[in-house]
């Protein structure tokens, strides 16, 4: 059973298989409100804390996730296995 990717998101037409996640990603687009979390880092506005928390990984040293056609690391496990497919 697949689902479709039936939760299009009105202001950029990026499609979602579940209700949550097209929300969680319409807060993206508000430009204020209570969903703005600051990157320490660089800066940057996440649209909640969750976002923000994964966006921090991206500051992270640790990489464990590596490719092994080319050695090439990552901090997210799905990153790699989207990664992986340039060696296809």
């Amino acid at each position: 059973y697949v689902r479709e990717w039936s939760h299009p998101c009105t202001e950029c037409g990026k499609r979602f298989r579940l209700k949550i996640n097209l929300i969680i990603h319409q807060r993206s687009h508000a430009k204020e409100g209570p969903y703005e979390c600051p990157c320490p880092y660089c800066k940057k506005f996440l649209s909640c804390s969750m976002s923000l928390r994964r966006h921090l990984q991206t500051h992270a040293r640790d990489r464990p996730y590596c490719c092994s056609s080319c050695n090439k690391c990552f901090t997210r496990s799905n990153h790699l296995l989207r990664h992986k497919k340039i060696h296809e």
